[in-house]
C-alpha cells in the first residue's frame, strides 16, 4: 500500500519519471484491496501542478538508493565553464618626489 510522501515511477511511460504519491484512494475488488494513485511528477514534460493519476498496480516503488542516483548532484566539469580567476590588487605606496 502507498502513503502520501512516496515515492514511484510510472510503469506505462516510455521511460522513468520520478513522481510523488500526492494522495491514495483504496477500494475493494474482488480480487483484494487496491489504491488510486493522485501522483505529482518530480520531473518530466508536465507543467507545474500537474497530477497524474494512476492504479497501483501501474507504478513500481522507487527504492531509497535509486533515488541518490538518479538524482544527485551532477559535476561539472571545469573545462565547460572556465571560472575566471581575479587578483585583488595588493595596496602599494606612491613614490613622491
Amino acid at each position: 500500500m502507498y502513503q502520501p510522501g512516496d515515492c514511484v515511477y510510472p510503469a506505462d511511460l516510455p521511460r522513468r519519471f520520478l513522481c510523488r504519491v500526492a494522495g491514495a484512494e483504496n477500494f475493494s475488488t474482488g480480487a483484494g484491496i487496491s489504491q488510486i494513485l493522485r501522483l505529482q511528477p518530480l520531473e518530466g514534460p508536465w507543467p507545474e501542478g500537474t497530477i497524474l493519476i494512476r492504479l497501483d498496480g501501474t507504478v513500481v516503488a522507487a527504492q531509497t538508493r535509486q533515488l541518490w542516483q538518479t538524482h544527485r548532484p551532477k559535476r561539472r566539469s571545469a573545462s565547460r565553464h572556465p571560472m575566471a580567476r581575479v587578483t585583488p590588487l595588493a595596496h602599494t605606496r606612491r613614490a613622491t618626489a
